[in-house]
């Protein structure tokens, strides 16, 4: 048994990236750079207005109430031909270019204008309420390195640059199944020990977030053969296999030497961490195999600390990780375990300060529970007791 670090560098080692793609701005959103981002004009491209109000040349106003001659106006898009002399001023609005002459902008709030004149009732130093030319970002320069996630920001700097053509890593196709006799579709009403099946819809959720192509192939019966050939037929097309449940000690686990019988390489059979001990990770040709535990949070703290990083290798994240963050223990904890724990547990701001709060939860079968975290509480492999107070990491989900 190997621990949740070696794991996860034995994932980080084998995994690569499957390439890049070119994909429209439009449907970016979500995908991992494959490129630089290089500014092809300046930003911003003139010296530009901060504030609705007026351009003057600031030796006209260094002491107020200084009255000025109109003699146009800028609005955003618009440009000024001529030039500012001396006791001019032009009415400018927010985002507009400074004219030639002007070097500050007063605004509206302090001044009182006929239409014709302006009075500025309030001094102005050079270059008050302008942001000059190429002050954000000078053209030619690089913005974002490649491996960098594509959120709401960062498409706003790509359209900035006239990226209506993003290079993109390619996304995995991850094939979904659980394995159980007991298991019937979510459509149907559990009869004696049959339940539903919702770890593969919970798999799939996870995957899908982590930027993957996420197929539900049903469910595999408890025999060797039927598990063998949906192994089989799965990696044909699949980068990612991943199945939940039969992967521990019982007369129905099967997944393991079904893995061995179709000649995969597994790397590892099992973890110290809790929840999700039995955990398997293989290879066959090109194709990656994950065999989760089938306890729901079991699945769920599993996928998140292993599969999501290979995920996310995969499209070329060079932070494949989730975030851990520090946080204040609201309430002290107690973990018999020698293995890594991963608590659910809820994250919030108070005061200023991030704090925690272990959930009150079931065990790995207590989905409803877990439903209700957004960080695991990470407890290590000595810390058997955590005190109130006491600085803890969590992984945020």
């Amino acid at each position: 048994m190997i621990t949740v670090d070696e794991a996860i560098s034995i994932v980080l080692e084998r995994v690569e990236p499957l390439g890049s793609e070119s994909v429209a701005l439009a449907d970016a959103h979500g995908r991992v750079l494959a490129e630089p981002v290089v500014a092809d004009i300046a930003l911003p491209p003139f010296d530009r207005a901060r504030m609705d109000g007026y351009a003057v040349r600031s030796s006209d106003v260094a002491r107020a109430p200084a009255t000025l001659r109109v003699i146009g106006e800028i609005a955003a898009g618009a440009t000024f031909d001529g030039e500012i002399a001396a006791g001019e001023a032009i009415k400018i609005f927010t985002g507009a270019p400074v004219p030639r002459g002007a070097d500050a902008v007063q605004k509206v709030e302090v001044t009182k204008s006929d239409g014709h004149s302006v009075v500025i009732e309030e001094a102005v130093k050079p270059g008050q309420f302008i942001t000059p030319r190429a002050s954000e970002v000078a053209a030619g320069e690089t913005v974002s390195e490649q491996g960098r996630e594509i959120g709401p920001a960062e498409m706003a700097v790509l359209a900035s640059f006239g990226y209506s053509q993003v290079r993109a890593g390619v996304r995995p196709r991850v094939a979904v199944m659980s394995t159980g006799s007991e298991l019937i579709d979510v459509s149907e009403k559990p009869v004696g020990a049959q339940i539903r099946n919702s770890n593969s819809y919970t798999i799939a959720s996870y995957a899908r977030r982590a930027g993957a192509v996420a197929d539900l192939l049903g469910t595999i019966e408890d025999t060797p053969e039927a598990t063998r050939r949906a192994l089989l037929e799965a990696g044909q097309s699949a980068d990612i296999v991943i199945t939940s449940g039969g992967v521990s000690m019982g007369d129905y686990d099967l997944v393991k030497a079904a893995l061995a019988e179709i000649g995969a390489e597994t790397f590892f059979d099992k973890v110290m961490i809790r929840p999700g001990k039995p955990i398997v990770f293989a290879r066959r040709d090109k194709t990656y195999f994950f065999g989760l535990p089938g306890n729901p949070v079991s699945t769920s703290v599993t996928f998140n600390v292993f599969v999501r990083p290979a995920i996310r290798k995969m499209q070329g994240d060079l932070s494949p990780l989730l975030t851990v963050a520090r946080a204040e223990l609201v309430h002290a904890i107690k973990d018999s375990s020698s293995r890594r724990s991963y608590l659910p547990g809820n994250l919030f701001i108070k005061d200023g300060r991030a704090m925690v709060e272990a959930l009150r939860w079931g065990g790995s079968s207590d989905l409803v529970a877990f439903m209700k975290a957004n960080a695991l509480i990470i407890v290590g492999e000595q810390a058997h007791e955590i005190a109130e107070g006491e600085i803890v990491e969590t992984l945020i989900l």
